[in-house]
């Protein structure tokens, strides 16, 4: 941070330092029920202990499942009670209590009282230039040495200069999700469909407004649906955010002009009425999760949750519930990659040893197989061996996502084709690629106009965050 110039509130602004800013789509929790015994791995051996007037302290995201919630945080606490070491397990949110999350984790650095490990999903880069995680590359080096290699998207997203700085934990499950029966019914097999454009015209077709059954499921508000659907689009047309090395802005562009006309006259053009769910456009993270669930959708794009909450809580058409590869366009055809949840360990924690261990108890092969069972199609692999697993090639929707999950493009959303950066990340935060979208849709500005608008925008953010943004 001392490179850019920027005071720590400035940075903070500038990344919307919000609790779950950087998570993607946000999906309806799950049903919770009991959990899964967990087991704490070997104890042999040790001499390490806690400090003595700190437990091993760790930051444990609510993620949106329930069960694997409850898995998690029972293992942790078996392990400890196992090595007999003192520990806390603090809900994310619980810690934050509605704050800046990057914010209160750098006071706890700067008070000299810091948690030992975070469970999350985040920004490596900003943590990272706040100086509020360390180095995990030898532990990432000895669970690939046993389970294989991780993603290029893995590596895009977390790891600085050729260093890991976080430890990827599984790959969140992310992608298309459609109703096969109704799909069926239109004789149409929706994984066959190559690109936005076909499934737009396949939409209309399964949609009938008079039964409440709408074809496009999708929403492009503020919110990680709505920007996870701008980068799919954008991309599809060849346009991109920024260049390979991540330091450039390069959205101002005809390509990016004519993606942004083609999802205004998605949702604009009287043509394409009957496939458009009621409200779609004000649609939050949740609502898709919901139409989808009770039965109003014929196809969407979410997380890998809304599978998994038709599992527990047996929907009555969970079995016709189909992964589909998202598509692609007359720019970039076939591109994906999914993120992780993962672990990192913060600076200044006193036990590093402790949490050094606990990290690594979870990559024993029966925890991460009880994790692929509990959180099915939810939780997948991050490393390549586990793919053979049983728990993952015996559910279709799981092992569908393979190649995905192993694209070597690594494709990460905003930030492709370069690797996540602070300043990538401090766009997103603004909400600019919705935003620019909402620009065109209500007429307050033409596609070109918007483009360039929020290209300018984006340059500027990225000067201030100690990125040249233009060449």
């Amino acid at each position: 941070m001392a490179n850019t110039g920027l005071t720590r509130r400035h940075f903070l602004q500038l990344t919307g330092s919000a609790l779950g800013l950087t998570a993607l789509a946000a999906c309806a929790p799950v049903a919770p029920a009991a959990a899964p015994a967990a087991s704490s791995g070997s104890t042999a051996g040790t001499s390490i202990t806690v400090a003595k007037d700190k437990p091993l302290w760790v930051l444990q995201t609510a993620d949106f499942h329930p069960d694997y919630n409850a898995f998690v945080t029972k293992h942790i606490n078996d392990f400890a009670a196992a090595k007999g070491y003192a520990v806390e397990v603090t809900d994310v949110a619980g810690f934050v209590a509605g704050g800046a999350e990057l914010q209160k984790i750098a006071a706890q650095v700067a008070a000299d009282d810091s948690p030992d490990v975070i469970q999350r999903n985040f920004s490596v880069p900003q943590y990272n230039q706040l100086g509020l995680i360390s180095p995990v590359t030898e532990i990432v080096k000895e669970i690939v040495a046993k389970h294989g290699d991780t993603s290029a998207r893995q590596q895009k997203d977390l790891m600085i200069e050729g260093e890991w700085y976080a430890v990827p934990f599984h790959v969140r499950s992310d992608g298309g999700w459609a109703r096969k029966d109704i799909w069926d019914k239109a004789g149409i097999d929706v994984t066959k469909l190559k690109t936005y454009d076909e499934l737009r015209e396949a939409c209309m077709q399964v949609s009938d407004p008079a039964k409440e059954m709408w074809g496009w499921g999708i929403t492009v508000n503020r919110g990680g649906d709505g920007n996870w659907m701008a980068y799919r689009i954008l991309h599809s047309f060849g346009a991109t955010w920024v260049d390979e090395t991540g330091q450039y802005v390069t959205l101002d562009s005809p390509e990016a002009v004519t993606a942004l006309e083609w999802i205004a006259d998605t949702y604009t053009n009287a043509k394409w009425e009957k496939m458009l769910p009621p409200g779609v456009l004000s649609w939050t993270d949740p609502t898709n999760n919901e139409a989808f669930l009770g039965g109003k959708l014929a196809y969407t794009q979410n997380g890998g949750t809304v599978y998994a909450k038709a599992v527990v809580d047996k929907v009555a058409f969970v079995d016709d519930i189909l992964w589909d590869y998202p598509k692609g366009g007359p720019g970039l055809a076939r591109f994906f990659g999914m993120n992780t949840m993962n672990f990192a360990m913060i600076k200044g924690a006193k036990n590093p040893e402790a949490a050094r261990e606990l990290i690594l108890s979870f990559y024993e092969d029966d925890i991460m197989k009880e994790v692929y069972k509990v959180a099915t199609t939810y939780a997948l692999p991050a490393y390549a061996k586990m793919w053979d697993w049983p728990e993952i090639t015996s559910v279709p929707n799981s092992l569908a996502q393979k190649e995905g999950a192993l694209d070597p493009a690594g494709w990460n959303g905003i930030a492709f084709p370069g690797p996540a950066t602070a300043a990538i990340a401090a766009v997103e935060a603004q909400n600019y690629p919705t935003d620019m979208i909402a620009s065109v849709i209500t007429g307050q500005a033409t596609a070109a106009q918007a483009v360039q608008q929020t290209a300018e925008a984006s340059v500027k953010i990225f000067k201030e965050m100690g990125a040249p943004g233009t060449k």
